[in-house]
C-alpha cells in the first residue's frame, strides 16, 4: 500500500513535469513573437487562440478532464503568452 508521502512525491513531480512544459511553451511562444515582428505579422490572432483553447479542451474531455477548467487552464496560459509576446513585440508599450 503507498504511503501519503509516496504520492506526495508523484504529485511533486508530475508538477515538475507540468512547469517544465510550460517553460517550454512559453520559450516557442517566445520565438513565434520574434517570427511575427520580423515578418510584420498581427500579434493577436483570435481564430488561433479559439481553435488552440477547443483543441485542448477536446483533448482534456478524452482523458477524463472537465471541459471547462481545460478551457480556464489554457485561457491563462494563452494571456501569459500574449503577455510574453507583447512585451517582445511592442516594448509592453501601445
Amino acid at each position: 500500500m503507498a504511503s501519503l508521502a509516496e504520492f506526495r512525491d508523484r504529485i511533486d513531480a508530475l508538477d515538475a513535469q507540468i512547469i517544465h512544459a510550460l517553460a517550454e511553451r512559453l520559450s516557442v511562444c517566445r520565438e513565434v513573437a520574434a517570427f511575427k515582428k520580423n515578418n510584420g505579422l498581427s500579434m493577436m490572432q483570435p481564430d488561433r487562440v479559439q481553435a488552440v483553447k477547443d483543441r485542448a479542451a477536446s483533448s482534456g474531455v478524452v482523458v477524463g478532464l472537465n471541459r471547462e477548467f481545460v478551457i480556464q487552464l489554457y485561457s491563462l496560459i494563452i494571456g501569459e503568452a500574449c503577455r510574453i509576446e507583447d512585451d517582445l513585440m511592442c516594448g509592453g508599450n501601445h
